[in-house]
């Protein structure tokens, strides 16, 4: 398994900033990047009413999205200039539930290749010093080529 990997846009911690600061998504659940290197993200939030399910955990559909987003991003930070990310494919496996007053997600490449990218990334849930591994799962990522991250299909771009 490669650890080391070389992004392909000198630029790439601007660009992975830039298009994270134009997920609607993203900014609604209050997320903010932690960590960009290249093949890897680290994300994160803090609890707030609207994140929970009825048990007061994170929601699990939270959860992957979150994980989904550092896996992507770290996919990305190896991407070509002219280019954006589309996830192809995950399988997430939830292990405890997701509670805690902050929420991680830690995403990292495993597999580079030309279109296709393998990442794993894992969630984890905070609380009082305490972290509870709540989330592992396996993210296939493509690279589209010739296409703009910024194109938003005629919907304002947000910023945070």
């Amino acid at each position: 398994m490669q650890t080391e990997f070389e992004p392909r846009n000198p630029n790439y911690e601007s660009v992975v900033r830039d298009s994270f600061s134009r997920q609607p998504y993203m900014a609604d659940i209050g997320a903010r990047i932690d960590l960009i290197e290249p093949g890897i993200c680290e994300l994160s939030l803090e609890t707030r009413p609207g994140l929970t399910q009825q048990h007061g955990f994170f929601h699990g559909g939270l959860v992957a999205a979150l994980a989904d987003s550092a896996a992507g991003y770290a996919c990305y930070s190896l991407y070509p200039p002219n280019s954006t990310v589309l996830t192809t494919e995950f399988k997430v496996s939830f292990l405890n539930p997701a509670q805690g007053g902050r929420l991680k997600a830690k995403g990292r490449v495993v597999k580079a290749g030309k279109t296709l990218f393998v990442c794993q990334a894992d969630a984890y849930a905070e609380e009082a010093g305490k972290t509870s591994h709540c989330l592992t799962g396996l993210f296939t990522m493509m690279c589209l080529m010739g296409k703009s991250d910024a194109l938003n299909l005629g919907r304002e771009a947000v910023s945070t």
